[in-house]
C-alpha cells in the first residue's frame, strides 16, 4: 500500500491551493519538512482536504474504470474498434475493476483519517473542521464500500458450493493516520459484516458532522450525498426498510428531483444543472480531464469506441423511451468529424453510447456518483420486499413517467417485479458503475451477450456465480509484503 507520508501531505496539499509558495520557498531542506509545520498550517489543512476530492482524478481506476466497468464486466457493452476495456468484456482471469485501485482507495482512506486524527486544535476554525470531519467521514465510506465489494462478497452471499463457499473476508480497516513509516503497520482482512458496521458508524458521524451544511452539493459532500450512500449501502445489505428510509431522506434533503422526459437529453451535460444531482465530481477541462486515453467520453463517444451498446441493451428500451434517442446516437467521430462504422460490430443501428459527451471540452465529464435516479429505484428495491409488488411497481412508474413511459403492465409476481426493477436499473444507471454489482449482490450469475453482424443475431450465456469472475484479486505487492494479508480464492 501506498502510504501518505508526511512530506507528500505537504507537497501535494500546497499544490493545490493558492497563498502557499512563500511557505514552500522557505522550507529549508526542501525535503525535510515537519510534521508540525504541515498539520499546523491552514492552507495545508485545505490542501489535504482538496487532494481527498482529487482523489477521484488520481487515476482512471478511481474515475472512467470506477463507472464504465461494470458494464463492461457484465452485459451492458461489449468491445468495440479498439481493446479499451477488453479483459473486463472478456472476463479474463485476474481482472476486475479494483486491483490497481487498492493503492488510491486506500490514499483516500489515508486523507480522511488525517483529517479526523491528525489535525491539531485551532488550526482552522471549529465550523470548518466539523465540516471537514463529515466530508473525510462519508471518502473514508465510500472508499471502504467499493473495496470491499470489488474484493469480497455482501453480507450472507458468498456462495455455497466451489472454490469460495462460506468465504466471508472482506478489506483492511484503516482508521489511524499514518504520517510516517514509522505509523506503518501490516493488518488483517476483516468480514464483510465488520466492514459494513464500519461503514454505517462513519455515515452515521458524517450525518451529524455535516447536519449544518445541506446546501454545499452537489460538489461536495452534504448529508444528502451520505445519505444516498446509506441507501445504497443498506440495499447491498438487503436491509430493505432502512434503504427506502435513506434514499428518501436523500432526495428530500438534497432539493434535487427527477428530470423530466424532455430534460433527458442534458441530465449529464455539464454547461446545463443537473437537476438529479445529489454528489457528483467536478472535473476542470483544463486541468482535470481525462483526456484522449482516459476520459469517459474517449471511450464511448468521442474518438476511440472502446465501449459500445450492446444490441440486448439496446433492445431492453422501449421505442418511445426518451432515453433511448438521448443516451444512443450514431457513431461519430468527434475529432476526425466523421460518421463511423465502428460501432456496428457491437449492435445493429451503429450506435454509440452518448451519455457523456464532454460538452466541457477536452474530453471531459463530471462524475455522477449519485443522484436521484438511482435513489427512486432503491425505493421501488426496498417496497418490493416491504411492502409488496403494488408498492414497488408505484415507485417504478414514478420513473418511468419522466422517461416518456406509461405503466408498467408486465406480470406482477414479486419475482418478476424484482426482474423488472433490475431491468430498469440496467436502462437507467448504464455506465455509472453498477451493473455488474447488481447482479453479484444478488447472487445471480454474470450474464454476457455477444452480436453477430453478419445475421444480427444475439448470444446469451453466463458465468457461475461461484466462479472466479466475481471476486478481484488482491496486488501481488500487498500479498507478498503483509503477511497477515489473505488472498482471494481462486488466485492463492
Amino acid at each position: 500500500m501506498k502510504y501518505l507520508l508526511k512530506i507528500l501531505i505537504v507537497f501535494y496539499g500546497f499544490l493545490l491551493l493558492q497563498g502557499c509558495n512563500d511557505l514552500l520557498e522557505n522550507t529549508e531542506p526542501s525535503t525535510s519538512v515537519s510534521q508540525e509545520l504541515a498539520l499546523n498550517n491552514p492552507d495545508a489543512i485545505r490542501g489535504l482536504r482538496a487532494r481527498m476530492y482529487a482523489r477521484f482524478q488520481a487515476a482512471p481506476e478511481m474515475n472512467t474504470t470506477w463507472l464504465l466497468g461494470p458494464s463492461a464486466l457484465a452485459d451492458n457493452t461489449d468491445i468495440g474498434s479498439g481493446t479499451r476495456f477488453e479483459s473486463l468484456n472478456n472476463n479474463e482471469f485476474e481482472s476486475g475493476v479494483g486491483t490497481a485501485a487498492w493503492s488510491d482507495l486506500y490514499d483516500m482512506i489515508n486523507d480522511a483519517n488525517i483529517l479526523l486524527k491528525g489535525v491539531p486544535e485551532g488550526v482552522v476554525t471549529d465550523e470548518n473542521l466539523t465540516k471537514y470531519h463529515g466530508e473525510a467521514y462519508f471518502m473514508r465510506a465510500l472508499a471502504l464500500h467499493h473495496l470491499v465489494r470489488i474484493f469480497g462478497y455482501e453480507p450472507g452471499m458468498a456462495p455455497s458450493s466451489g472454490k469460495a463457499a462460506g468465504f466471508d473476508l472482506g478489506v483492511i480497516i484503516r482508521t489511524e493516520p499514518t504520517l510516517d513509516v514509522s505509523d506503518a503497520d501490516f493488518k488483517e482482512r476483516k468480514t464483510v459484516s465488520e466492514v459494513y458496521q464500519q461503514i454505517e458508524s462513519d455515515l452515521n458521524d458524517a450525518l451529524t458532522k455535516l447536519k449544518q451544511h445541506s446546501s454545499d452539493g452537489p460538489f461536495y459532500v452534504t448529508p444528502a450525498a451520505a445519505q444516498a450512500l446509506l441507501a445504497r449501502v443498506h440495499l447491498y445489505q438487503k436491509n430493505y426498510e432502512e434503504a427506502n428510509t435513506a434514499a428518501s431522506e436523500a432526495i428530500s434533503s438534497s432539493g434535487a428531483r427527477l428530470a423530466t422526459a424532455s430534460e433527458v437529453s442534458s441530465m449529464f451535460d455539464e454547461t446545463v444543472n443537473n437537476p438529479e444531482a445529489i454528489f457528483t465530481v467536478d472535473v476542470d477541462p483544463a486541468t482535470e480531464s481525462g483526456g484522449t486515453n482516459d476520459a469517459l467520453a474517449a471511450y464511448t463517444s468521442m474518438q476511440w469506441f472502446g465501449q459500445i451498446p450492446t444490441q440486448d441493451l439496446i433492445d431492453s428500451y422501449d421505442s418511445n423511451d426518451a432515453r433511448l434517442d438521448a443516451w444512443y446516437t450514431l457513431c461519430f467521430n468527434d475529432v476526425t468529424e466523421e460518421a463511423t462504422n465502428d460501432c456496428a460490430g457491437v449492435n445493429a443501428g451503429n450506435l454509440e453510447l452518448h451519455k457523456y459527451a464532454a460538452e466541457q471540452g477536452q474530453f471531459a465529464d463530471d462524475y455522477v456518483h449519485f443522484r436521484v435516479g438511482e435513489m427512486v429505484l432503491i425505493q421501488a428495491e426496498a417496497l418490493l420486499d416491504t411492502d409488496g409488488p403494488s408498492a414497488a411497481i408505484a415507485k417504478l412508474d414514478e420513473l418511468r413517467s419522466h422517461r416518456g413511459l406509461g405503466a408498467y403492465s408486465g406480470p406482477t409476481t414479486e419475482q418478476a417485479v424484482l426482474d423488472e426493477i433490475l431491468a430498469e436499473r440496467r436502462r437507467e444507471l448504464v455506465a455509472e458503475g453498477h451493473r455488474f454489482f447488481d447482479l453479484k449482490r444478488l447472487g445471480r450469475d454474470l450474464r454476457k451477450v455477444k452480436f453477430d453482424p453478419d445475421n444480427g443475431t444475439t448470444t446469451v450465456s453466463y458465468l457461475r456465480y461461484d466462479s472466479y469472475v466475481y471476486l478481484d484479486d488482491l496486488p501481488d505487492g500487498e500479498v507478498e509484503l503483509n503477511p497477515k494479508l489473505v488472498e482471494n480464492p481462486f488466485f492463492d
